[in-house]
């Protein structure tokens, strides 16, 4: 008996020692767009919406510099840099899944505007019309850039932001669009179509200006797997304890039936 038990003991050590190594590398997942390139990258300005701003995209290994210039005649105008991300691996897919990341990072630096705007559109089931891009939900955060010409002319600076997706909000322009009073509370991160980085609300209209993006990814902690894992923990260990329980009691049997005889 004293073999069988060491025998399903260590069994039961295996299986601890297997599930630390899975969890260890049960890390989180991540995106990177720039400077690695995940997604096609596109200039983008307000045509689609009407608009008269201009942008040109530049690449290279380590900078993606988007040369804007921002006209007035609409009452929201920008202009900046877009990845396309229904082109994951250079391939024309469906939309892409957000909700398994939680955090963006993104280095930025600009020319003259103390601020920039990321935006991720989104297929809304109910307001986009057929991929319309004029019509997709649209999110926005504000942050700030790091304005080398108001810096000293140094542009080695560059503005370091870290948040969790939680703070994209819909604008009041796009809920006013569609006839909402207040936000419904809807996002469809399921459903990414875009990921814009646009001029902010500092900008000078009419005057040239440059947007220069070092950085920027999303990732996440991946929380449903590590739950899975620890479901696996704990019915490892509910077994552990159920073998030893069983054990002793059979030890007891075992060393009573020596006494009877």
């Amino acid at each position: 008996m004293k073999k069988s038990r060491w025998i399903g003991i260590s069994i039961f050590l295996v299986l601890l020692i297997a599930w630390g190594f899975f969890y260890s590398r049960c890390g989180g997942v991540t995106v990177e767009f720039f400077p690695e390139r995940t997604f096609d990258v596109f200039p983008l300005n307000d045509s689609a919406v009407g608009g008269f701003s201009t942008s040109e995209v530049q690449l290279t290994d380590t900078l993606l510099i988007s040369s804007v210039v921002i006209h007035s005649g609409k009452a929201f105008t920008y202009a900046g840099v877009g990845f396309n991300l229904k082109s994951k691996d250079k391939r024309p897919g469906s939309v892409f899944d957000l909700t398994k990341f939680d955090s963006l990072e993104i280095h930025v630096a600009s020319k003259r505007m103390n601020s920039m705007k990321l935006r991720i559109l989104t297929d809304d089931p109910v307001y986009t019309r057929n991929g319309d891009y004029a019509t997709l939900r649209v999110l926005e955060k504000e942050i700030p850039s790091a304005p080398y010409l108001l810096m000293g002319g140094s542009k080695e600076r560059f503005a370091v932001s870290k948040f969790s997706l939680s703070e994209f909000r819909v604008p009041e322009w796009w809920l006013s669009q569609q006839g909402l009073e207040e936000d419904d509370g809807k996002t469809y991160l399921n459903r990414g179509s875009f990921f814009e980085i646009v001029s902010g609300g500092s900008t000078l209209r009419g005057i040239p200006d440059e947007m220069e993006i070092r950085y920027v990814r999303l990732w996440g902690a991946n929380e449903d797997q590590k739950k899975t894992m620890h479901i696996v923990l704990g019915a490892i260990l509910f077994a552990l304890v159920l073998f030893l329980v069983c054990s002793a009691k059979s030890c007891r049997r075992e060393n009573a039936k020596k006494l009877d005889a």
